[in-house]
């Protein structure tokens, strides 16, 4: 293989990021708690950063690809991407959350600043420049790319710890992986993943703590409206795709990787 990481390649990098978690956290509980709000962003910020240092270091190439896209076609790709999570509820509502989960969920209610930045600002920006930026980037150009979209989504999916989130995490990065593999940038993946992560918040803040555990199922009451809800999403997510594939993205290979 001649680009950088490899399939198993990318596993290793896993491995040091984990690493580069336990040396953040080393780094940050002498001045604040990982429990508290601004300890984990501050540790989850730092983790990955210096696990993308290591990787653009390893694959001694030190720019992310960043060309020009239609910001219609991001904003569709958007549109579609909540529309999946919707269809997705009545699987993803089966799964019970992690009490870490929870307790995160109370927490971005009483103290949404440090968690703003970590899920608006931080995740979109890091988690695409290291998912898409580096190990999809080295896939797509070793792999064929559906199986490399697959593999960098699978790992994006198992990043995250948990099954719930897990599950839209591996739709995400297929989405996502698409879109980067037709754009060549990772700047609309950011665009794509900062857009979700904000509705996502807002949704989360706005919501009154005795329901903030509530499924969208329970949320809504009725049942007719929920089901209906959860079509219409599946509705928006392909018909997006759809325009995507016909009027923005072409079948062909992109020249960018040839």
């Amino acid at each position: 293989m001649k680009h950088y990481p490899t399939y198993l390649q990318s596993l290793g990098l896993l491995v040091i990021f984990v690493l580069c978690s336990i040396i953040s956290m080393l780094t940050i509980i002498p001045f604040f708690s990982y429990e508290s709000a601004i300890g984990l962003s501050l540790i989850y910020t730092l983790s990955l950063c210096l696990a993308i240092g290591f990787g653009i270091f390893i694959r001694r190439h030190y720019q992310f690809p960043i060309k020009r896209f239609s910001i219609v076609a991001v904003l569709i790709a958007s549109v579609s991407l909540i529309g999946t999570h919707i269809f997705l509820d009545p699987l993803t509502s089966l799964i019970p959350p992690s009490e870490l989960m929870n307790k995160m969920l109370l927490e971005t209610v009483k103290q949404p600043v440090p968690y703003f930045f970590m899920i608006v600002i931080a995740a979109p920006i890091l988690e695409e420049l290291f998912f898409r930026g580096i190990i999809l980037d080295g896939f797509l150009k070793n792999y064929d790319p559906k199986y490399a979209i697959l593999a960098s989504a699978f790992l994006f999916a198992v990043i995250h710890g948990n099954l719930p989130q897990g599950v839209g995490a591996f739709l995400s990065g297929i989405l996502i992986g698409w879109v980067y593999w037709k754009t060549g940038s990772v700047l609309a993946g950011i665009i794509i993943h900062l857009i979700n992560n904000l509705i996502s918040f807002i949704s989360v803040i706005h919501t009154p703590e005795a329901e903030l555990f509530m499924s969208l199922r329970d949320s809504i009451g009725n049942p007719l409206y929920y089901w209906l809800l959860v079509v219409g999403g599946g509705v928006i997510s392909l018909a997006g795709i759809g325009v995507l594939s016909k009027y923005y993205f072409e079948m062909n290979d992109p020249d960018h990787l040839k």
